[in-house]
């Protein structure tokens, strides 16, 4: 079986087994409903408490761990009213803890547009959370999804989403191509969104990756459009006049195809500068899944290293840097379990080894997801016959 046919059949596949996932809550017995397809997401507070988002079919609750997450404490509901919540592992809910203590949640259901993305926030410590209220200013119409959260250091949320109201911005309006919006908010803003327009040609089914430069100015890595249908990726920079510059393409491998890869990439930047890049492709020039840098910001991108064992699917490969540390994390399937994969190194990419980390799975399970407080790096992993798993990563000798 050609290699591009033996991806796409195992991304249909797993993306269809991950669609009717629900995976029960052991570590904690007061939570008894289950988690919808297998999406949990987690961030540390500036104190060093550890917040958990998991939706389930109809609430979404968050709760908290002071033990790296061996222990929970009562989960409360984020939305007090029933609705049909939505998400899949392109489309998690998010959740940020600003410096002040805020602690903001995204998540998504189903309303008049499928997808709907809400936003509600805390300001006593996680006791009561706002009524969820709309991101979009046209909610009713156009359907918004993939939404990312950054919050900087002087308290100001921005929020990202894919839109398909981009009639007006697109010129070829070709299959699977829409828009980025974003909207930048502080917390006397009463959560009002005002919508901007960002970037058209964004590919409408791979997720976006963010985060902040140097300088507090957010940063996108997206998976675009471009001529002839090719789907590679380009970073997307703001100046300090809350302008955005053009898209900087940074991959090139040429992969032309009609449909929707469900595959998007991972950011990380350190506070030199160092932009880490990893992302999935099935092109003309190489297919897996690979890890890049730049100091630059995409003018000049070190040679594509891959990653994984292509014999076993590498797929949805995650980044994170802290300090001179970086660490990468992909999954693999083997034709009878999921086994996830890391390497690291300590000198800001410069050198990589194995890390070892042992974690498997033969039910179904998420995308790996790094984390770090302000000394250390953790994964976190949901599968159905374990749950939800956090690991501390040591730092490889």
């Amino acid at each position: 079986m050609p290699v591009q046919i033996k991806y796409i059949s195992f991304l249909i596949i797993n993306l269809l087994l991950l669609n009717s996932c629900q995976t029960t809550i052991s570590e904690s017995n007061q939570l008894r409903n289950k988690i919808l397809r297998s999406t949990v997401s987690v961030n540390f507070s500036p104190d060093g408490r550890l917040w958990r988002l998991t939706p389930t079919q109809h609430y979404v609750y968050v709760d908290h761990s002071d033990d790296n997450g061996k222990t929970y404490n009562s989960p409360i509901k984020i939305n007090t009213h029933k609705q049909k919540i939505s998400v899949w592992p392109e489309n998690p809910a998010a959740i940020e803890i600003s410096s002040s203590g805020r602690i903001n949640i995204l998540y998504y259901a189903d309303e008049q547009q499928k997808s709907t993305s809400f936003f509600s926030y805390s300001d006593d410590n996680g006791q009561s959370f706002s009524k969820p209220r709309l991101v979009s200013d046209q909610a009713d119409t156009a359907m918004h999804y993939m939404d990312k959260m950054l919050i900087d250091k002087n308290d100001n949320t921005y929020l990202f989403w894919h839109d398909t109201r981009h009639e007006k911005h697109n010129t070829t309006l070709a299959d699977g191509v829409l828009s980025l919006y974003y909207s930048k908010t502080n917390a006397s803003d009463n959560s009002h969104f005002s919508n901007q327009f960002l970037s058209n040609d964004i590919c409408s089914c791979c997720r976006t990756a963010t985060a902040f430069d140097a300088t507090n100015n957010p940063v996108i890595l997206a998976r675009m459009v471009f001529n002839n249908g090719i789907r590679d990726h380009a970073l997307i920079s703001m100046n300090n006049a809350d302008s955005w510059k053009k898209p900087q393409r940074v991959t090139h491998d040429n992969w032309n195809i009609e449909a929707c890869p469900e595959h998007g990439p991972a950011l990380a930047i350190d506070k030199q500068d160092r932009t880490h890049l990893t992302w999935f492709t099935l092109g003309n020039k190489r297919q897996g899944i690979f890890y890049a840098q730049t100091d630059d910001f995409g003018k000049r991108v070190s040679n594509p290293m891959a990653l994984g064992n292509p014999d076993r699917l590498p797929s949805h490969p995650d980044v994170i840097t802290l300090d001179q540390r970086v660490v990468i994390v992909w999954k693999e399937f083997d034709g009878e379990q999921t086994s996830v994969h890391a390497m690291e190194s300590s000198d800001r990419g410069q050198s990589w080894k194995k890390s070892a980390i042992s974690l498997t799975s033969k039910s179904k399970n998420s995308h790996p997801k790094l984390i770090a407080n302000k000394t250390d790096l953790f994964l976190s992993w949901t599968s159905k016959n374990k749950g939800h798993q956090l690991i501390k990563l040591a730092e490889s000798l």
